[in-house]
C-alpha cells in the first residue's frame, strides 16, 4: 500500500509538471497572463515584462505582443510588410510611393494591464497567435498590421498627394519634404480613428522615397528636357552670330567692304599658316589706288 501510495504522488506530480504553463519574454517582448484553468473563467493576472520567465498552473494563457520601435515596410522588397502605395495627383496622374514607417505598440504595463490589455482584449485576441512556437511573428500578426497601420497610412497618401502636381512630387524636394512632413503631423489621428479612439499605436515615424509616377511620364519628361537643352543652344549660338556680325560691321564702316575682306583673310592666315584662304598676292579692288614706292633717288654728284 505505501508503495503505491508512492507511485500515485509520483504519477500526480508528473502530471503537474508536465501540464505547467509557462512564458518567457524576450528584451523586446511583453506578455499577458490570464487564469484559464479548467474549474476557473478567464481572468486577467498580470503582466509579464521583457526578459522575464514565469511558470504557472495548468490552463494558464499568455499572449506575447512586441515592445519597442517596429516597423512597417513598403518598400516593394521581398520582405516587406505590403508593396508600394499608388496615389493620384492633384493633376490625375498615377504615382508609386514606397518608403518605411517606425512605431510603437504601448505595452506599457500598469498593474492593471494598462493600454496592453486594452488592446488585446478589444483587438489582439482576432488575431491570435501572434507568435509562433518558435517565436516568430505569424501572419496574422501581419494582417493586424495591415489593417490598423497599412489602410490608415494608405488614405493618408492618397490624401495629401491630391494636394500637388505630380512633377512637384517627382522633381522638387522642397515639395516632397512638405508632402512627408504633412502625413507624419496626421497620421496618429489616422490610425486612432481606425482603432476607435484609442491610441493603441504611437511614435510614428514616416520616411518615404522619391514617388515615381508612369514610365510614360518619365520619358516625356526627358523629351522635355532633351528640346530644352537643344533650343538653349540654338539661343547661345544665335548669340555669338550676332556679337560676331556687330564686329563685323564696325570693321567694315571703317576698312571698308574690301579692306574688311583682305583683313579677315590676313587674320585667319596670322592664326595658323596652313589656314584656307590665305592669299599670295594682295588683290586691289576695282577703281582703288595702290601706291608703290620708286627707288630712293641717288645722291647729287658734287
Amino acid at each position: 500500500m505505501r508503495r503505491l501510495g508512492i507511485t500515485v504522488g509520483i504519477g500526480a506530480l508528473l502530471v503537474l509538471v508536465t501540464g505547467c504553463s509557462t512564458v518567457s519574454t524576450e528584451s523586446d517582448q511583453v506578455s499577458l497572463h490570464y487564469d484559464a484553468g479548467a474549474f476557473s473563467s478567464t481572468t486577467y493576472q498580470e503582466c509579464v515584462t521583457e526578459n522575464n520567465r514565469t511558470w504557472d498552473g495548468p490552463g494558464e494563457k499568455y499572449f506575447t505582443y512586441p515592445a519597442g520601435q517596429r516597423t512597417f515596410d513598403f518598400s516593394g522588397n521581398d520582405d516587406a510588410e505590403v508593396p508600394p502605395y499608388t496615389v493620384v495627383s492633384k493633376d490625375n496622374q498615377e504615382l508609386s510611393v514606397s518608403g518605411g514607417l517606425t512605431f510603437h505598440l504601448d505595452t506599457s504595463c500598469e498593474p492593471d494591464g494598462g493600454m496592453l490589455r486594452e488592446f488585446h482584449e478589444e483587438i489582439g485576441l482576432k488575431f491570435q497567435p501572434i507568435l509562433d512556437d518558435d517565436g516568430r511573428y505569424t501572419d496574422n500578426w501581419l494582417e493586424l498590421l495591415r489593417f490598423y497601420i497599412g489602410q490608415p497610412l494608405n488614405k493618408a497618401l492618397t490624401t495629401e498627394a491630391q494636394k500637388y502636381d505630380w512633377l512637384a512630387l517627382y522633381n522638387d524636394p522642397q515639395t516632397r519634404a512638405s508632402f512627408e512632413s504633412a502625413i507624419n503631423a496626421s497620421l496618429g489621428n489616422s490610425v486612432k480613428a481606425t482603432t476607435g479612439g484609442k491610441a493603441y499605436f504611437l511614435d510614428f515615424n514616416l520616411t518615404l522615397q522619391k514617388p515615381t509616377p508612369r514610365q510614360e511620364l518619365v520619358d516625356g519628361l526627358a523629351a522635355v528636357q532633351v528640346a530644352i537643352t537643344e533650343r538653349q543652344a540654338v539661343i547661345e549660338q544665335n548669340a555669338t552670330v550676332d556679337e560676331k556680325l556687330k564686329q563685323i560691321r564696325k570693321l567694315v564702316a571703317v576698312l571698308g567692304p574690301y579692306g574688311y575682306v583682305l583683313y579677315d583673310a590676313m587674320q585667319r592666315c596670322l592664326v595658323s599658316e596652313t589656314a584656307k584662304g590665305c592669299p599670295t598676292f594682295l588683290p586691289v579692288p576695282e577703281g582703288g589706288n595702290i601706291n608703290v614706292p620708286g627707288p630712293a633717288p641717288a645722291p647729287a654728284a658734287t
